[in-house]
C-alpha cells in the first residue's frame, strides 16, 4: 500500500513483525513502514499521523544530504582487489588472536552499513565502499565483524572485547564515518 503525506510516497508493508517500523531509507529518502500483519490499517494510519513532522523533517534532511554528497566515480577493479586483499590479511591476522574461525567473507556495495556478520553460519559481508577507507578503518571493520562471532549484540561485553582486542576502535569508528 501505498499514500502520500505533504507530497513524500510512503510505501507500507505488512510484514512478520512485532512493531511498527518507520525508515527513511537512502539515497533519496524514500519512507518505508512495516507493519504487522494482523494490525488494522486505522493504527497504521494513526502512527504515520503522529509522526508526520519526524517524517517530513528526516526526508527533507536526507534530501540535504544527496544534494551535498558530490557524485562518487566507481570504484575501479584495482580498487577492489586492493581491498579484497586488506580485508584477507587482516582476516587471518586476526582469526588466531581472536580464537574465532570466519566461513566466508564476501564484499557488498552496501548503502548504510560497513560490514555485517552472520553467526550462525560464520559469514561476513563487508561494504565496497571501505575501498575508499584507510586500512586502519578496514581493519577496524573485520575486527568488529570477528568480535560478533564471539558477541552477536552490541552489548558491554561486545564493547569490551573491542577495547581488548584494538584499543583505539572508537578512534577508528570515529575516523571510518568521517
Amino acid at each position: 500500500m501505498e499514500l502520500k503525506i505533504q507530497g513524500i510516497l510512503v510505501t507500507i508493508e505488512r510484514r512478520n513483525v512485532k512493531n511498527i517500523n518507520l525508515y527513511i531509507k537512502p539515497p533519496d529518502g524514500r519512507v518505508l513502514v512495516t507493519a504487522p500483519k494482523h494490525l488494522s490499517q486505522e493504527v497504521i494510519l494513526q502512527f504515520l499521523s503522529s509522526k508526520e513532522k519526524w517524517i517530513v523533517r528526516h526526508h527533507q534532511k536526507m534530501l540535504r544530504q544527496q544534494k551535498r554528497q558530490p557524485e562518487k566515480q566507481p570504484i575501479t577493479e584495482e580498487q577492489r582487489k586492493i581491498l579484497e586483499d586488506l580485508i584477507y590479511y587482516y582476516w587471518k591476522k586476526w582469526e588466531p588472536m581472536m580464537g574465532v574461525h570466519a566461513t566466508d567473507f564476501t564484499i557488498r556495495d552496501m548503502k548504510t552499513i560497513w560490514g555485517s556478520c552472520t553467526t550462525k553460519t560464520g559469514r561476513i559481508r563487508m561494504n565496497l565502499q571501505l575501498a575508499r577507507k584507510s586500512p586502519q578503518c578496514i581493519e577496524y571493520v573485520v575486527v568488529h565483524e570477528l568480535c560478533h562471532l564471539l558477541e552477536p549484540s552490541h552489548n558491554q561485553r561486545f564493547h569490551s572485547l573491542m577495547t581488548g582486542f584494538l584499543p583505539d576502535w572508537k578512534q577508528r569508528k570515529t575516523l571510518l564515518n568521517t
